[in-house]
């Protein structure tokens, strides 16, 4: 499950609940797109309740990655231990802005 909200100042918080894999990488990756579209340029991506991701789910974030001003628009808040691992294995951790909790993220953009 995706939702998404709109926070104080215009940022918005994306919250994936689910594995984030190939069926949800495409929600994802739309949701991103109508975002930019409907003019969205801060955005906070939840990953506190996403268990795993493959790799296309991390395609699904480098996609918003380069949407949102190349990454500099755009944080990953608490990723477990698999995507977490994931982000280290494959340098995405030096590309990706990754902040502990929601406040820290909006504190940053």
């Amino acid at each position: 499950m995706i939702s998404h909200t709109i926070l104080d100042n215009g940022v918005h918080l994306v919250n994936l609940e689910q594995p984030l894999h190939a069926s949800q990488a495409r929600e994802t990756m739309q949701l991103f797109r109508e975002m930019s579209q409907q003019g969205a340029e801060k955005v906070i991506v939840n990953l506190e309740k996403v268990p795993f991701i493959d790799s296309h789910g991390l395609a699904a974030l480098v996609v918003g990655l380069k949407i949102f001003d190349d990454g500099e628009k755009l944080r990953l808040v608490a990723p477990q231990d698999q995507p977490r691992l994931l982000f280290e294995l494959t340098m995405f951790d030096q590309i990706f802005h990754i902040t502990e909790n929601v406040t820290t993220a909006k504190a940053t953009l």
